[in-house]
């Protein structure tokens, strides 16, 4: 049975779309993110819906591009480092094999991105009634104003 959505506008929706705000979005169980860059990563592509919307096998995904995202910006250092071009045995000028490599793992990470249609926001129903949006919204106000901004203060 399908789950029945809230109105975007309703006060119920704001406070649970606050608490996604506020809250990340957890990484599944069995997983980890190694480094402080993947976990930097991981907040910004989920970051894309709102908490409640992920799926756990949309989150295993999310990992893979996460993974695939680091790797590239690995491979892509040492491609600026020894060049587009390098020599190889002959001594003749050769387009580096790191191109190549990049090249696949930006591949696989789109394919991974389409199929859990992280780039679609018009058509995929768990943006379509502006939850991210919100989200967002709520993200940014917080930022701003603090979680302090949220409570109300007496008046002296």
């Amino acid at each position: 049975m399908a789950k029945k959505r809230l109105d975007k506008n309703s006060l119920t929706e704001a406070v649970s779309g606050f608490q996604g705000s506020i809250a990340s979005v957890p990484i599944p169980q069995g997983v980890t993110l190694k480094t402080e860059e993947e976990v930097i990563i991981w907040e910004q592509l989920t970051r894309a819906r709102s908490k409640e919307d992920w799926r756990d096998v949309d989150l295993l995904v999310v990992v893979k591009i996460v993974k695939a995202e680091v790797d590239m910006r690995k491979h892509q250092e040492t491609l600026d480092k020894s060049g587009v071009l390098i020599k190889n045995n002959k001594n003749a000028l050769v387009a580096n094999p790191l191109i190549a490599v990049i090249d696949t793992l930006q591949r696989q990470q789109l394919s991974l991105i389409r199929s859990i249609s992280l780039n679609q926001q018009a058509s995929d129903p768990r943006t379509l009634n502006g939850r991210a949006v919100n989200n967002n919204s709520n993200r940014e106000f917080i930022h701003t104003q603090g979680i302090d901004g949220l409570l109300a203060m007496p008046i002296n």
